[in-house]
């Protein structure tokens, strides 16, 4: 994964700082920023909703300029009351809102229904399924007084008096099934007391904005609004702050190898100058100038573009590519690459999977994979982990595919091990091995360069300094003392990359 990944994981949005006065509310509808603005809601959520079902998609008026219904705002309000009040799931919520067609009024309808009786076929999962937790009690059974009194005791549920039969009940089995996934019960009493702490903190903020907004003579109107609103926004940035919590733990800047350019940061651009990249770029549109049909040289100046990391003229030059020939692997996986890094990942993505129906191919079954990972990068650590397994799904498959292929399996074994040791993997669970990268290192050091061209022999140069790199990143986690050989000895082959200019200390090993 690239750098551009890793620096914006998690892209908080500050709301203004200065009072706001309260829009004029009408049926025209309304961009995004007034839709954030009248809901207290940030984007990167927002469009999270948008991806599961829960919003209609907004009218597109242009390629990054959208108009959404303003009974959006509604709706947004709404599923945060169907979580609170109905324990409904995300899933169930879209369920309902997809068959009442986003109807704000016919879903408020079915809302009462529901919570009327308690055995709708909306009703929650938790409450549906049971919990598994043999030590306490069966997946069908209801939960002991011993387990609930041990709950009460711990603050983990309210004293009898405060909540009834059927929330407590329900709490318990949520405790428990947190329990059967390996959280501890004092964990969990530690964050308990830590919520109580912070509400006392909530509930003071609440007063104090009630009086000056009232004038210290509240009514209850103001009071529902006004607790709605500071509860929505603490829940929504308690998730940010946890995801961006975990997110930045992950995130080791030595392991990159795009920079926050979009530049290649390994190996430096001056390694790939001194190859003659740039002479054989010159060379390449000369030809290109005197004869524009042929297409070799034109292949060769996508090939250039994309190792000095020219993502404007890489994009250009696999454009003109497609239109002679539009089922081009090559192309294909290049323009998807440009869009890739010039922010247009959806498209990047779409781009893939269309051209994967037609059929499919290892190299681009595999960027989509990178492609999907990218785009939930700006979510939650829940997409991101889902990303990450799908993205291994398609790199599996591809490595099968890649079969009869050597040199695209090899590449994509290099790719994914460059993933992996800097941002794809961040519980460190598919780290590559020392002796899988020594062979894939002893491969490409192994490949013969004399009969290639240019272009091939300054793209077998970079494939192997990346997997030098990578290698030694592997010997540096694990203390091997090949590890200061080899750096040394990349430093002599590169003498401007990053483990010249960084020094050892930046890629010093670390726990997650």
């Amino acid at each position: 994964m690239t750098t551009k990944q890793a620096a914006k994981l998690v892209t908080l949005h500050v709301m203004p700082t200065q009072p706001v006065s309260a829009p004029v509310l009408n049926d025209a509808p309304v961009p995004m920023n007034v839709l954030i603005q009248r809901s207290g809601i940030a984007r990167q959520t927002i469009h999270f909703y948008l991806r599961k079902g829960l919003l209609p998609r907004p009218d597109r008026t242009s390629r990054t300029y959208a108009l959404y219904h303003p009974e959006t705002v509604d709706l947004l309000h709404t599923i945060k009351e169907c979580q609170t009040k109905l324990r409904l799931s995300l899933d169930e919520i879209a369920e309902l809102f997809e068959r009442k067609n986003y109807n704000i009024h016919r879903i408020r309808a079915d809302m009462e229904q529901l919570k009327s009786k308690n055995g709708s076929a909306l009703a929650p999962a938790a409450a549906r399924t049971g919990v598994n937790n043999t030590s306490r009690k069966t997946s069908d059974s209801p939960p002991s007084g011993e387990w609930m009194e041990e709950l009460r005791r711990r603050g983990l549920i309210q004293p009898r008096h405060e909540k009834s039969a059927t929330e407590a009940a329900e709490l318990a089995r949520s405790v428990a099934h947190i329990a059967g996934l390996g959280v501890s019960l004092d964990d969990l009493e530690s964050l308990a007391k830590q919520i109580r702490e912070q509400a006392e903190e909530h509930l003071t903020v609440f007063q104090r904005a009630l009086d000056a907004k009232t004038g210290g003579k509240p009514d209850y109107q103001t009071a529902i609004r006004l607790f709605d609103a500071i509860n929505q926004f603490v829940n929504g940035r308690r998730s940010e702050a946890v995801d961006s919590c975990f997110l930045a733990k992950t995130y080791l800047s030595a392991d990159t190898f795009v920079g926050l350019n979009h530049k290649h940061l390994f190996p430096s651009e001056s390694f790939v100058a001194r190859l003659g990249l740039n002479r054989e770029i010159d060379r390449l549109i000369s030809q290109l100038n005197q004869n524009p049909e042929d297409m070799k040289a034109l292949v060769d100046l996508s090939r250039s573009y994309y190792l000095r990391s020219d993502w404007l003229n890489l994009h250009s030059v696999a454009e003109r590519i497609l239109q002679r020939d539009p089922l081009n692997v090559r192309a294909t996986a290049d323009i998807s690459r440009a869009l890739f890094f010039l922010g247009r990942v959806d498209e990047s993505a779409s781009r893939l999977e269309q051209r994967l129906k037609v059929g499919s191919d290892p190299l681009l079954r595999f960027r989509l994979g990178q492609c999907l990972l990218l785009r939930a990068a700006n979510g939650n650590v829940a997409e991101m982990l889902a990303a990450i397994v799908r993205k291994h799904q398609l790199a599996a498959e591809a490595l099968r595919e890649a079969e009869l292929q050597p040199n695209v399996r090899r590449w994509i074994r290099l790719d994914l091990a460059l993933d992996n040791l800097s941002l794809s993997d961040p519980l460190k669970i598919n780290q590559p091995t020392v002796e899988e990268l020594e062979e894939l290192h002893a491969e490409y050091q192994g490949l013969p360069d004399k009969t290639l061209s240019p272009i091939s022999r300054m793209t077998l140069s970079m494939g192997r300094m990346l997997v030098s790199y990578a290698l030694y990143l592997v010997y540096n986690r694990h203390s091997n003392p090949k590890a200061e050989k080899l750096r040394r000895k990349i430093i002599q082959m590169d003498p401007d990359c990053v483990l010249a200019t960084r020094g050892i200390a930046v890629v010093a090993p670390r726990g997650v």
